[in-house]
């Protein structure tokens, strides 16, 4: 078979798969889409925020929202400040004596000669109500020192603080409670007693529950005398701390004691301000309290009953 025969078919292939689609390209009308004048005028209106994807990444295989800083919520005001005061004349009291001028001073001479960068004019009396003639109106003014204001405002804030960190410590959100067994280990024991006086340190409540284990070892009256001396002796150590209710049930077997730790300590003694609020609460608290001591007895019944019953048995010495 002669060559020459293929050549033809060889060139016609390499034509249609190199110069044919060049051609094909290049003959084809362009489209592209530009963007109109109109177009550029909207987009440079718009603020940046709330152009797409104006976080600075591109987020084009991406689902969620994107996370942009947030802007500050406008402060919201009760009084008017400085320009915000639309009466001509106001009394201006004074800021050392707290006494009234005794004669109405323009707004515009005092904020004249006021430092806006470190004071400001604040409107003490309301606006009068709709109707009423505005032109009559003389306001009470006084000039207010910024880095006092500061000041005042962050004490007001500490203190909440304080209050709300008193109500939840002494309310039923502050009750801690810990168990003991009765034949505890001098380790064990130092451990929960380090963690009991933290407790009365940061003023909450705390319930010791005391019971015997039902595998364990039994105790001896005397190991039953030192737990409770070492208990009352880490609340004595904690200046202010109190047992808030009697000792109830037996020495050996299921033993609930309730204490209160020290006062909360803040300004003006925020734990004394507290204190109605914890009162309110304790009808609730005691309600929880009881429900739970119910459910320990409960769980406990069969081997506390035997150690509650006097002349069950026990030796001197020792609890069964």
């Amino acid at each position: 078979m002669s060559p020459s025969r293929h050549a033809p078919s060889a060139i016609h292939a390499l034509y249609r798969v190199f110069v044919l689609p060049a051609l094909t390209s290049a003959t084809a009308p362009v489209t592209k889409r530009s963007t109109s004048a109109a177009q550029l005028l909207r987009l440079s209106a718009t603020p940046y925020s709330h152009r797409p994807h104006s976080c600075g990444r591109s987020r084009t295989f991406t689902t969620t929202t994107p996370l942009c800083a947030k802007t500050r919520a406008a402060e919201v005001r009760s009084q008017k400040w400085n320009e915000e005061i639309t009466a001509r004349f106001i009394h201006l009291v004074d800021p050392i004596t707290n006494a009234l001028s005794p004669e109405p001073v323009t707004r515009y001479s005092v904020l004249r000669d006021l430092d806006t960068k470190t004071h400001r004019l604040v409107q003490l009396s309301p606006d009068p109500p709709p109707g009423r003639n505005y032109s009559e109106f003389t306001p009470t003014c006084k000039i207010v020192s910024k880095k006092e204001a500061y000041e005042v405002e962050k004490r007001a804030k500490d203190l909440a603080k304080v209050k709300k960190r008193a109500m939840k410590v002494m309310g039923g959100a502050g009750l801690k409670t810990l168990e003991l067994n009765w034949a505890i280990d001098q380790h064990d024991l130092g451990h929960r007693m380090t963690r009991f006086k933290e407790f009365l340190l940061e003023g909450r409540r705390v319930e010791i529950v005391l019971a015997a284990k039902k595998r364990g070892r039994k105790a001896s009256r005397e190991e039953c005398e030192a737990v409770l001396e070492k208990v009352m002796q880490v609340v004595g150590e904690v200046e202010g701390a109190k047992q808030r209710e009697e000792m109830q049930g037996k020495i050996g077997g299921f033993v609930t004691m309730v204490f209160q730790g020290r006062p909360v300590v803040g300004e003006n003694n925020v734990a004394n301000a507290s204190t109605g609020a914890d009162e309110e609460g304790d009808e609730d608290e005691g309600e929880i309290q009881e429900k739970k001591r119910r459910k320990r007895w409960d769980q406990n019944a069969p081997e506390t009953l035997s150690t509650a019953v006097e002349g069950s048995g026990v030796r001197d010495g020792e609890v069964k």
